[in-house]
């Protein structure tokens, strides 16, 4: 047979249906349809585009009899039937001249009618095996007096009386439908309408014109490069109401004449189901050379060598819908098999480039199977944003261009102002290759921990799909401390969930893999045992049409079983899998708490003398912890190991982060637990720890080698150290924005993301300028602060004029031991300054912390180190910026240019009011708004805006002048409180009534006894009780004070002009932040 004429695609075959009728004259006698002959299954047959077209006309006679009615109007296809007969239905509808709307027959009857209504829709085709579904729409039709018209599918054999058996077509007469000719808007009016997948709510109509679907047709990646290459696709797995099916089964075989593989029809039975090893043998036996498949089957398909070996002979197995597994996709290409991503959406196509470039008649590269093969690159026809969210991952947006007459087809715009659709899709950027990007999952998708660490769960859920155990999953974890995960097993691996022995076991096997999915995921995202909840066999998770798990319906149907997971890890009612302990010795409890810690970190044994958080604890593996040694002290049953329980404090790992302090501790608190309840509920940090950690890191300080009064030499080069945080940001952007700066090293801890796009992040959520991180003296880097030299070789640190040490961990909860690695990291920035054969300033930021507890009597806190450590002793956090004060005093004595920078409270940025919602003014402001009114706060606001605070560095990086050892970086010039409320409340349009602050604080008690994980998010000052309680107990003026200490700031404005001339905060300021808060849909 020779080969197709391409139909033209440049307009001049305006509609589909004028697509086949092209097909039906130049093409009569080629495949359209390819299918196991029903006689023999093991020959092909097909139905040619004349054949189709035909059938054509006799649906639309059938569906639309002497064209009664509109044209334009809307029919609904709600069929579950044989991919040729629901295409040939669609096609009928158009060549009557209707607006076919592909429904899913996987929706509700809600749902349904929520698409009807979107759409103006009276009609539907239908079919008897679907009248349940068809009865309760109709009862919501008449209910809200919305009659609606019902037709009965056309059987297969009055639309194909030969289905393709080999006799003349002439005897299967028909009778051509009327046109009713081309409008001249033809390509802006509705060609049909499909809708998205639900899986956050009811699916949404989406409009595709005719002109829209012509530009999927001219998309090289796409229709085009497929055309020219003249591939036969087996789409058989698709679904006919799908996007995916609808291109598979209508849209490419018509631009293109050339045919699709597709299962046997079966009417009036039931349609096939698709199965793995059906697909493989009709895709073989019809010699097809391509095939577009869902992740799940691909998966499937997998699994056979002899499968695989065929998928490697094609020229195309492309992927969609979902994820494909790391694992499986790295064993297909290593086997050879040519496989490409698919992505897209209903709204917009397909932006991405499958097919090597150039694609022109006379050169069509092959598709090499590669490692990138999971890595998209968009087309050179589709523009992109991509818009950082915080995480390391960037929502895609496509946008057109108002002068691009030729723009990328998109059927929706979603962005406000702009000819844009942002598709809620996160990808994440090629670690070292630029301009590839990987789908990690969906804005909707993305869990915020009550942390405010946000997780997107895509990945995790991917790697523990592949278990063939396992049929579906998805993690939970909204608002809370932690995530969990739901599992539906596959259907011969189900079992009762009550089964308390049974669900151990099935934890215990899935272990493995859930490990692995947790090696890829941050620490705060990993999933513990405990936290692994089974399906009920009787609730199976609602899917989509596309067999995507409905998220929100899903977690909706478990709320129950949810809620109880969280209370009965909060109660801590069981012990886990390991034994007691033999007894409540120190030596019993070190092998016991060995076990106990390895068993919530990942299995690793943990080092007795070593602080666990340098060995791989967290906050959540720090809970789980405490939580198995309470109730290992109640199982026991003693009243006094109940007692002793009871008396342990929330944060008893940080306190003693060691597994010999740690058993210490609880031997102890066993053995009185009475006394020992005092000292298990606030242990505080010893002077005589802090004087040891000053004693070890000052010893031995080593003299400056290059004079310090020596200035460097040319313009400043600068190494910045955390410079993805509030601080560290602004200082960034000054350095850059500042033309005296020469050139800037940053330094960040690793992360999943490259460096730059983490300071793209900070950027976009600070309202800072992303572009400027594009300049050519910014150079960003990864580096462990407690590793010599920073990664950094010493060409780069041989050309350093200045350090900014910014980095620095920021929980309260930590104990001094835990900052140790931290405080080596300055005392090895001092030796390396030191060391230099060219003087290097080094500029270290501490904090007003470490004071907190000068006692005010003795006046403003002066601006030099503090001889006192007991002044620092609140907390591990004061103590350690202590001993760095401390360290960089030994170290100017020592000759070496040193300066500490005390911050004070840091405040939205006077240029665009962002503050960063995790702090905790603006959790007061939210929570007041909540609770309809604010705490009575007195004293003054020295509160230093952020923009401000970066140019005070650039003052001190540009400066000749000596630096001073020491500066106080509160505002010098304080501003009323009320000044600032006033600005809140005029902003917010709300005037809130002032309530005492002991008072406010019991409202927020009130409210925390049965606190819901909406209400945490509603009032996030419930996560910080014991600080607000700390609040109102300094009250040195009688009131609850906003600043309790006063600050000299001689230094600061004798060093630094910004601050020298800085303003007072004033009610715009106030206003700025709660306009940016608001931007940010906080307030």
């Amino acid at each position: 047979m020779s080969q197709a004429i391409i139909p033209p695609t440049d307009g001049t075959l305006p509609t589909l249906i004028d697509f086949l009728d092209f097909n039906a004259k130049y093409n009569a006698e080629r495949p359209y349809f390819i299918f196991p002959s029903r006689s023999n299954p093991t020959k092909l047959t097909s139905l040619s585009f004349s054949e189709v077209a035909q059938a054509s006309h006799r649906a639309a006679h059938i569906l639309r009899p002497n064209k009664q009615g509109n044209n334009g109007d809307v029919i609904a296809v709600l069929l579950h039937t044989d991919t040729i007969l629901y295409a040939t239905v669609v096609l009928g509808i158009l060549r009557a001249g209707l607006v076919p709307y592909a429904i899913s027959p996987r929706n509700s009857a809600q749902a349904v009618c929520h698409l009807l209504d979107a759409t103006s829709c009276r009609r539907i085709i239908s079919q008897a095996s679907m009248s349940t579904l068809v009865s309760h729409i109709r009862v919501d039709r008449d209910a809200k007096d919305r009659p609606l018209d019902v037709h009965e599918m056309p059987a297969l054999s009055t639309l194909y009386p030969t289905l393709g058996d080999p006799i003349e077509h002439d005897n299967a007469s028909f009778q051509p439908y009327p046109s009713s000719g081309t409008p001249a808007d033809i390509h802006s009016l509705a060609l049909c309408y499909l809708h998205s997948s639900g899986s956050t709510g009811f699916p949404k109509s989406i409009f595709l014109s005719h002109g829209f679907v012509l530009g999927w047709a001219n998309l090289t990646d796409l229709f085009a490069g497929a055309r020219l290459r003249r591939l036969r696709y087996a789409s058989m797995a698709l679904p006919s109401f799908h996007a995916l099916g609808m291109m598979q089964h209508l849209f490419y075989p018509l631009t293109s004449g050339e045919g699709t593989v597709v299962y046997t029809p079966q009417y009036p039975a039931a349609p096939t189901v698709a199965h793995p090893q059906s697909m493989y043998e009709l895709a073989k036996l019809s010699k097809c050379s391509a095939i577009s498949l869902v992740p799940s089957v691909l998966e499937a398909l997998s699994r056979s060598e002899e499968i695989v070996q065929f998928l490697s002979t094609l020229s195309l197995v492309s992927f969609g819908g979902g994820p494909l597994s790391q694992t499986v996709g790295d064993r297909l290409v290593a086997a050879g098999v040519p496989l490409r991503p698919t992505y897209g959406a209903t709204e917009i196509a397909g932006p991405i480039k499958i097919w090597p470039e150039p694609i022109t008649p006379d050169r069509l590269p092959p598709i090499t199977p590669n490692e990138d093969w999971a890595w998209f690159e968009w087309t050179s026809e589709a523009k992109t944003r991509m818009e950082p969210q915080g995480d390391g991952t960037c929502e895609l947006v496509i946008l057109i261009a108002v002068q691009d007459h030729n723009h990328f087809p998109m059927a929706v715009y979603n962005v406000q102002g702009e000819k844009a659709y942002a598709t809620s899709d996160l990808f994440e950027p090629h670690p070292s290759k630029e301009g590839l990007w990987r789908i990690v999952g969906r804005k909707d998708d993305v869990i915020t921990l009550s942390t405010g660490e946000k997780i997107v769960p895509l990945p995790q859920e991917n790697h523990i799909r592949t278990c063939p155990m396992v049929m579906g999953c998805l993690m939970f974890g909204r608002a809370r401390e932690q995530a969990g995960l739901l599992v539906e097993l596959a259907k011969e691996h189900t079992f009762d969930p009550s089964d308390e022995v049974a669900l151990i076991q099935f934890r215990n096997k899935l272990w493995p893999v859930v490990e692995e999915a947790n090696a890829v995921a941050p620490a705060f995202a990993k999933i513990f045992k405990d936290m692994i909840i089974v399906t009920d066999p009787s609730k199976p998770l609602p899917r989509a049409g596309k067999g995507t798990i409905q998220r929100k319906a899903a977690i909706s149907l478990y709320t129950d079983e949810i809620n109880k997971l969280y209370e009965a890890v909060a109660e801590s009612t069981t012990v886990g899998d390991m034994a007691l302990p033999e007894s409540w010795n120190d030596g019993s409890l070190v092998h016991w708490l060995s076990m106990q810690a390895a068993s919530v970190n990942n299995g690793r044994e943990p080092s007795l003398e070593i602080d666990l958080f340098q060995q791989g604890f967290d906050s959540l593996s720090a809970t789980f912890f405490r939580n198995r040694i309470i109730s290992t002290l109640r199982a026991f049953g003693e009243p006094h190991l109940t007692q002793a329980a009871q008396s342990i404090s929330p944060n008893l790992i940080f306190e003693y982060p060691t597994i010999r302090g740690l058993a210490s501790f609880l031997s102890r608190l066993v053995d009185t637990a009475s006394d020992e309840r005092s000292q298990a509920a606030s242990p505080g940090v010893a002077v005589a720890e802090i004087e040891a950690l000053v004693r070890r890191y000052t010893s031995d300080l080593p003299r400056a080698k290059a004079n310090a009064s020596v200035g460097p030499q040319g313009a400043p080069v600068v190494l910045l150290t955390g410079s993805t945080g509030n601080i560290g940001s602004h200082i960034l952007v000054s350095l850059l924005a500042d033309d005296r700066i020469a050139c800037v090293y940053t330094l960040n801890r690793s992360s999943t993301s490259p460096p730059i796009e983490r300071l793209k992040t900070a950027f976009s959520e600070r309202a800072l300028p992303v572009d400027i991180l594009d300049s050519p003296k910014l150079s960003a880097f990864v580096g462990d602060i407690t590793q010599s030299k920073f990664n950094l070789d010493s060409i780069m640190l041989a050309s350093i004029t200045h350090i900014i040490h910014n980095a620095w961990t920021v929980n309260f909860n930590l104990s001094l031991q835990s900052y140790e690695d931290q405080i080596a990291g300055v005392r090895w920035l001092v030796d390396v300054c030191a060391n230099a054969d060219h003087p290097i300033k080094l500029l270290c930021t501490s904090s007003v912390g470490s004071t907190s507890l000068w006692g005010p009597s003795l006046g403003p806190v002066p601006e030099r180190p503090l001889s006192d450590p007991a002044a620092a002793t609140s907390n591990g956090y004061a103590a350690s910026k202590y001993v760095v004060e401390q360290i960089m005093d030994g170290a100017a004595a020592n000759g070496l240019s040193a300066m500490v920078v005390r911050m004070g409270q840091a405040c939205g940025s006077k240029a665009t009011g962002a503050w960063g919602t995790t702090e905790w003014i603006p959790i007061m402001i939210k929570s007041s708004v909540s609770l309809g009114c604010f705490p009575e706060m007195t004293g003054l606001v020295s509160w230093v805006p952020l923009d401000a605070i970066g140019s005070a560095y650039i003052d001190w990086v540009v400066s000749d002048d000596k630096m001073p050892l020491l500066v106080n970086v509160v505002h010098p010039r304080p501003a009323s409180w009320d000044v600032v409320l006033r600005g809140i409340k005029t902003e917010l349009g709300r005037d809130l009534p002032v309530i005492p602050l002991d008072v406010w604080i019991a409202k927020l008690d009130i409210q925390s006894s049965a606190a819901t994980t909406e209400d945490l998010a509603r009032v996030p000052a419930l996560k910080l009780m014991g600080f607000f309680r700390r609040l109102a107990a300094a009250r040195w003026d009688g009131g609850g004070r906003v600043d309790g200490l006063l600050f000299a700031t001689d230094e600061l404005q004798c060093s630094s002009p910004t601050m020298r001339e800085l303003q007072p905060l004033s009610e715009d300021h106030a206003r700025m932040w709660v306009r940016y808060w608001k931007a940010r849909q906080y307030l």
